[in-house]
């Protein structure tokens, strides 16, 4: 029996018990207890905060019951988990007896369909994840400098051009979408059905109006918008044009008929009007913004922002709704304090707005951005953090010594966020970067910090909760492997009892038709091995490499000064270029300075780094070893000063660099900026890179010149930031030549990587560009030059 305040709920809560539970449901509406009969009932007297419920099952029956509609559906969640549970034979409920609630009002998660566009039934099927995990509030990103995703019938061309990216359109191509249409939005009737799809599931829908910033589909569609300007100046992302004019009066009019729009579809109290990352450089180049700020007496464009969004306010409270925005909105003058505040720029951010006095919502980009890669070799961001599961679960979104207690309480809950920017490829990788993250998320909205333990919420993910997520469709990410080598033998370490573990020993990704790791491998060409955990066809970890043991390794919280020498013999197994690596053990252990590292051959030294480098960053330091013999006694010492009572820990890797390093000297067509110059394509550093300051056109090139031939079996050309597919090379091939005069052409770029296979030493290498990439500037990386 289902209560008549649930009755929109009904063919969810029936279809989903049905699929759970195998059992076939007689369905009455009412709100009287009946025995020998499941019922979802809503008491607003039960003793419980709104989205909490009781759940019991007794021999009679099956009860739940909650303070709200949206208690009864997390209880319906909770029966739902312990049916699925492997422990519990299919079609049976065991008796249990369930008071819970959440630790916070507001559990979120952002989706970006502006990069990528999503279509009906995608965004549907997230929705219905993020109900399975207890989640209330969806936030819906729906403009952006890429695409404009929901009708405007007020102003039919935002989606009509706005929507839309390519050869011929408003929109530039960009993040993956080639050199073809590309595009799609939401009409008002989409909209309105999934509003009641998300309600039905006791989700609720917050739109985002991406304003006055990160607007580029916005002020493509209408250029009058934007600012006129006598020099373009780009945004972070390198956009040009991308913001409202503050003092074209205009415009407020405009926002006026697009959020009257936006609130005829959406009835949440939210409206999120953004504010992040405004290229507020175009404004001081507008001379109506400056006349404005004149009038006003403004001495910044800060305060102009924030004139903007009092204005924005006021449109917003016109139509019965409340203002959300990113913190930046704080900055440039007082905001009422109703406005809800998303602290996404860091911790910091969420302490300030409660010290204002706003209600907010902690979406640390270094913990809940789930568009960041989740290990150093894995797609995705990295600006924030290398953000994995365990790392998403430490997060604690009350900074209890930094707030009063009545402060505390504006904390209103915590949210994740995935921006859309490398999800075009590989296939369903929207699902791979968001579980099991959300299910870390889930935990921390809705458990006491008391309650959370990793290592209880690791055993009940790996043991029971993956296998709800495959039921659920979800091509999440599994856990990987480890595998270390010693003394001649590969040996890997399961991520959790029960795992497979497959493996390549020919330097590719395993596959599900690979093999299987059972025991121990005996082999010297460990390099080559990679190891992957496959759950099913569509749930994998990422292929990991062979790791050696740490050669060294540190942990104190004192001052204190370590003298550290090891022998690192039994590590070092060859001729090379070797880097040693300081690598904290958490982000909390980086205190401390290391300097003066020694490596010695035969107590020979070989190469000493005297400067000092902190800890934080991680020193990568480069030794070149061209005597090896297996009888060779190899020592490394260093020191490490410790001069607060902080903690520093650090495990010490030594490893061999896969590639060759000669000597080379490179030159281009195109202008380089200053800060990212040719030379970074000469130091071998993975990390660094070539930016220019303009797009790539048809002819033109980048060319390495080594200053002796090169002998090398494959040599990868790749174009655009490591780990990230941005400012890549679309159209283009990559050259070789081996005397330096007269080029062989060799293989075209693949979504901006190309490799060639020359038959003999190389002395140069070149790129040669034959179309625009359509962004704003082209990057480079260091060759790869395989021996």
């Amino acid at each position: 029996m289902v209560d008549k305040k649930l009755q929109k709920s009904t063919d969810y809560i029936v279809s989903n018990f049905l699929k759970n539970t195998s059992i076939v449901p007689i369905v009455s509406i009412g709100n009287k207890h009946k025995k020998n009969a499941i019922v979802f009932l809503v008491d607003e007297k039960i003793d419980l905060p709104n989205d909490g419920y009781e759940l019991i099952v007794t021999k009679k029956g099956v009860r739940v019951k909650g303070k709200s509609p949206n208690g009864v559906l997390n209880g319906f969640q909770t029966l739902l988990q312990i049916c699925s549970a492997k422990e519990v034979q299919k079609g049976t409920i065991p008796v249990v007896k369930i008071e819970d609630y959440p630790r916070f009002e507001w559990r979120g998660m952002m989706l970006d369909v502006s990069r990528q566009f999503f279509d009906k039934q995608t965004v549907k099927n997230y929705i219905d994840w993020l109900a399975a995990h207890k989640m209330n509030i969806f936030h819906w990103h729906l403009t952006d400098d890429n695409g404009w995703r929901a009708e405007i019938k007020s102003m039919p061309d935002l989606t009509l051009k706005g929507a839309w990216r390519g050869p011929g359109e408003v929109l530039l191509p960009s993040y993956g979408s080639g050199n073809k249409r590309y595009g799609g939005y939401y009409t008002q009737d989409d909209i309105k059905e999934m509003v009641a799809y998300a309600s039905d599931r006791g989700v609720s829908i917050m739109p985002e109006i991406e304003i006055p910033g990160h607007s580029r589909a916005a002020t493509a569609a209408y250029p009058e918008i934007g600012c006129v300007t006598t020099q373009e100046t780009k945004s972070v992302q390198g956009e040009v044009k991308n913001v409202w004019c503050v003092g074209r009066e205009e415009n407020y009019q405009i926002l006026d008929s697009i959020i009257r729009e936006f609130t005829e579809m959406f009835p949440f109290e939210y409206i999120h009007v953004a504010g992040d990352e405004v290229n507020r450089a175009n404004w001081e180049q507008c001379a109506k913004c400056r006349a404005l700020m004149e009038k006003e007496g403004y001495t910044d464009t800060f305060q102009l922002q924030n004139y903007f969004f009092k204005r924005v306010e006021k449109i917003v409270e016109k139509y019965n709704r409340k203002t959300a925005g990113w913190n930046e909105i704080l900055k440039g003058g007082e905001m009422n304090p109703n406005i809800e505040i998303f602290a996404w720029q860091g911790i910091g951010y969420g302490i300030e707005s409660a010290k204002k006095g706003h209600p907010t919502v902690m979406i640390p980009g270094q913990y809940t951005y789930f568009d960041m890669a989740q290990s150093e070799n894995e797609r995705g961001h990295r600006w924030a953090a290398i953000t994995d599961t365990k790392r998403v679960y430490s997060f604690e979104p009350i900074p209890e010594s930094d707030l009063t207690s009545e402060q505390q309480k504006l904390i209103k809950g915590v949210q994740g966020a995935l921006w859309s920017e490398y999800l075009d490829r590989p296939t369903r990788f929207m699902e791979y970067q968001s579980y099991p993250r959300i299910s870390a998320l889930s935990e921390i909205a809705w458990s006491k910090k008391e309650d959370k333990n990793w290592d209880d919420f690791y055993g009940r993910l790996t043991n029971s909760h993956l296998q709800r997520l495959v039921n659920m469709g979800i091509a999440f990410r599994d856990f990987p492997p480890s595998a270390t080598y010693k003394s001649g033998i590969i040996t890997v370490t399961q991520p959790y009892e029960g795992a497979v573990v497959r493996y390549d020993a020919q330097g590719n990704e395993p596959t599900i038709l690979s093999p299987l790791y059972t025991n121990p491998i005996k082999t010297k060409s460990y390099e080559k091995y990679r190891f992957c955990t496959f759950f099913n066809e569509d749930s994998a970890s990422p292929a990991v490499k062979v790791e050696k043991l740490p050669v060294a390794s540190w942990n104190t919280a004192q001052v204190e000064t370590l003298t550290i020498s090891e022998n690192i013999s039994e590590n070092v197994d060859k001729n090379g270029i070797w880097y040693l690596t300081f690598n904290p053990t958490t982000d909390a252990a980086t205190s401390g300075i290391v300097r003066t590292v020694s490596l010695f051959e035969n107590d020979k030294l070989i190469q000493t780094y005297p400067e000092e480098k902190t800890l934080k960053s991680k020193p990568r330091l480069r030794f070149l070893i061209e005597n090896y013999n297996e009888k060779n006694n190899y020592r490394l010492d260093f020191i490490v000063d410790n001069k607060e009572a902080k903690e520093s820990s650090a495990k010490v890797n030594f490893n061999c660099s896969p590639y060759q390093e000669p000597e080379v000297k490179v030159t281009s067509s195109m202008a380089e900026n200053p800060k990212f110059p040719l030379s970074k394509l000469e130091d071998y550093n993975i990390e660094t890179y070539l930016r220019t300051d303009v797009p790539c056109v048809s002819g033109d090139w980048i060319l390495y010149t080594f200053i002796k031939p090169v002998a090398s079996s494959k040599i990868d050309v790749l174009t655009g930031i490591p780990h990230h597919p941005r400012f890549i090379v679309n159209d283009g091939y990559v050259e070789y030549s081996y005397n330096g005069v007269d080029f062989e052409k060799g293989n075209v770029f693949d979504y901006g990587n190309a490799s060639i296979y020359p038959k003999q030493p190389v002395k140069a290498v070149r790129i040669m560009i034959t179309g625009t990439n359509n962004e704003s500037l082209m990057a480079a990386q260091d060759l790869r030059i395989n021996p």
